[in-house]
Parts: C-alpha cells; structure tokens; sequence
C-alpha cells in the first residue's frame, strides 16, 4: 500500500492517543469524514514555527500582547503532495474549504447557507468556546510533553498575562468557571433547539457540515483532557445531547 500524499499536522500531548486539540481536531473529523488517506506528524508546541517554515507554511497572524506583533504560526496544517507542486494550508477552516475544492466528494461546507454556516462558528467562539477557557487552561498544560510545558506557560504570560496553572484553582473559583462553561452550553442548546426535535445536524440535513465538527472537536478537548469531570458536568448536561454528538461522530474520530 503506498504512502499517504496528504500529512496532516498535529499537536503532540502525553494523550493516548495524542490527538487532544480542539483546532486540530476540527481538520482532522473533516479529513475522516471525507475518507481522505494522510498522515499525522506530531509537533510540540516550540517546533511548530519551525516546522510550518520548513515546508512552506504561512502564519495564521500576529502574537498578541508582549508578542511584539511577530508572526504567529498556529496548527493544524495539511502538506498536499497530490499533485505536481506540494500545497500547505493551514487554519481549519482554509483546510476545509481546500478538501472541499479539491475533494468533492462527501462536502462539509455547503455551496448555499455557507455565511450562516461561518456565522455559527462565529457565535461558538463567543460563548461556549470562550467560556470553557478558564476551566481547561490548567488540564491542558498538563498534558504537554516535558518539551511544551515550559512554553506553553510562557506564552501564555506573555500573550494573555495569566499562568494557566493558576487561572483556575480548585474550589469555588472553578466551580464558578464551570457555571460559566454550562450556561454556553445551555445557550447553544437553545440555539440548536430551533432546529426542531427531528434534526439530526446544526444545517439541518441528513450528513453533517463543518459545524457539527466544530462543536464534537470542542467537546473531545474536554472529554479527552477532563474526563472525570466531563461526566459529572458535561455528559449528563441537556438530555445527555453532547455526549449524543459525540458519539454520532465517533466514526470519524480516528487516530492512526
């Protein structure tokens, strides 16, 4: 069997299997769902810059804050060498749209009603995503090989101004950042709702598009990183709806 032309680029993590991120997982449920062939190389948080150059990859924008303005370069990433020149995308979302162009088959961005789609995403940002921050930061760090750890604080500090180790004490400091975390998700339940009892996805039709990714990539960060207390407060949350997601996507969350 010949290797696969496609690489895809994923953050590296003490996980078993390493795959953890929410953005990179976002890239990967849609290359699975399409039954794209790749493979995955893993990179620690400090290489990815270095790695992106080295094939020819583009910044996704500037680090913030004491950043200094300097590019910021950010997985996922995919290196295409389907055709006669290797082509590299990175940001989930432009990887998304390429497989789409080039990959007809199985689409998860549709041709009409993709602002509201783009718009979802927008909306996911700003509540659950955003809210979900505080309670993830100090788990996410700890997950990070000897090699991240170190960095992943760091810029975090300088970035944001905040150590994710402490940005999220056990006690009644969590506990308020969990309440904060549920009412994103009761408010995108609402949202969903709208849809009608019989949908099975966010657009509404029989398979699903980039948005319900979108979603099941951020509740496997949490799953995958927090298991105790995703089942203690996220499984059980609205009908067991999340945990229904996920496991209406599992197909597609393969690691190789």
């Amino acid at each position: 069997m010949s290797e696969p032309k496609i690489t895809f680029f994923d953050l590296s993590s003490l996980c078993k299997p390493q795959a953890w991120s929410p953005n990179t997982w976002k890239a990967r449920l849609v290359l699975n769902y399409k039954q794209i062939p790749y493979k995955t190389v893993w990179v620690s948080f400090p290489d990815i810059e270095d790695t992106l150059k080295k094939i020819g990859g583009k910044p996704n924008g500037v680090k913030p804050n004491k950043g200094g303005n300097a590019p910021l370069y950010t997985l996922p990433a995919i290196l295409d060498e389907n055709g006669d020149t290797p082509v590299v995308i990175t940001d989930s979302l432009a990887i998304a749209e390429y497989l789409d162009a080039k990959y007809s088959d199985r689409p998860v961005l549709p041709k009409t009603g993709r602002a509201l789609e783009y718009a979802f995403e927008q909306f996911f940002n700003l509540v659950p995503k955003t809210n979900s921050l505080p309670v993830m930061m100090g788990p996410t760090w700890e997950i990070q090989d000897a090699h991240s750890k170190p960095y992943f604080v760091q810029t975090r500090l300088d970035w944001y101004g905040f150590n994710p180790n402490e940005l999220s004490p056990e006690g009644p400091v969590r506990e308020g950042h969990w309440n904060e975390l549920q009412k994103g998700l009761h408010k995108l339940a609402e949202v969903l709702d709208q849809n009608g009892p019989d949908a099975e996805w966010v657009a509404g039709g029989s398979e699903p598009t980039r948005a319900d990714f979108v979603m099941a990539a951020w509740l496997l960060w949490i799953k995958i990183v927090i298991p105790d207390e995703w089942e203690k407060k996220v499984k059980p949350l609205n009908g067991g709806r999340w945990d229904k997601l996920l496991k209406k996507t599992e197909a597609w969350q393969t690691v190789e």
